[in-house]
């Protein structure tokens, strides 16, 4: 009897210990959890604060009626356009990382022809690449598919494309590839761009880090498209890995399984 009592006092201990080390791991992930909340915010505020800043500059000295040639007013006005626009880009981006992080996922699930998705991608981008002089190539073939939300596969492509172009050289060349290959449709992003040092490649997905903070402030880009990228990716339980060098370009390679499976 004595024999019983001894072993059931220490299995109570042994499962109170294991909640107490359950429960300081739960803690420990919500402050971290918040301090990533914090200092998502506090980045947020500090990138949304430099377009606000420029727009009122820009009216305030229009306002004043300092400025009296019609071509300086008019690039003004152009300013504060593409100021504009970065702020709802930026907006639109932290609402997306907003819900992906949220447990509100809720994929419209369809079948998705990446080589379709992929010519969508680039007649969109095919302005932008003209004005570089860039080429961008499509080698994905007709009926590679995977099942997922529209959306959020045209969120994954043209988040790449857009920065295989953004981080470019002018007449550059971009080539898209998508395969479907041992249970996974796996995408391939390639450029002839300027690389990324191999001390950065770990930071690169993180919110708000850019390797080149001028070029992005020059090309428009918020600094949130692959922290989206590999949310979604995450989501989907697939994988993503990047290949790169400095002066030699970069390849993004992402894997989601063909069938989306909660």
């Amino acid at each position: 009897m004595f024999k019983n009592y001894f072993k059931n006092r220490y299995l109570r201990y042994l499962n109170i210990k294991k909640t107490l080390r359950e429960m300081d791991a739960l803690n420990e992930r919500l402050i971290r959890e918040k301090e990533i909340r914090q200092e998502f915010f506090a980045n947020a505020s500090h990138e949304l604060k430099t377009p606000i800043t420029s727009i009122r500059g820009y009216a305030e000295l229009l306002e004043s009626d300092m400025i009296k040639d019609e071509d300086t007013k008019r690039d003004m006005i152009s300013r504060i356009k593409k100021e504009a626009d970065h702020m709802n880009m930026l907006i639109a981006d932290i609402l997306e990382v907003s819900k992906l992080e949220s447990n509100e996922f809720r994929p419209d699930i369809m079948r998705v022809d990446m080589s379709v998705l992929i010519d969508e991608a680039i007649e969109t981008f095919r302005p932008r690449a003209e004005d570089m002089e860039i080429s961008l190539y499509n080698y994905a073939k007709p009926g590679v598919f995977v099942y997922a939300d529209y959306g959020h596969m045209d969120e994954i492509v043209s988040n790449l494309v857009s920065n295989a172009i953004r981080y470019n050289r002018r007449n550059g060349k971009v080539w898209i590839h998508a395969v479907n290959e041992g249970g996974f449709m796996e995408l391939r992003v390639r450029d002839t761009g300027i690389g990324i040092p191999k001390s950065e490649c770990s930071r690169i997905f993180e919110r708000f880090y850019r390797v080149d903070k001028g070029r992005s402030r020059v090309t428009g880009g918020t600094g949130l498209g692959l922290s989206i990228v590999k949310h979604i990716v995450s989501c989907y339980k697939g994988s993503i890995e990047v290949n790169s060098k400095t002066g030699s370009g970069s390849e993004f390679i992402v894997r989601i399984p063909e069938r989306f499976e909660k």
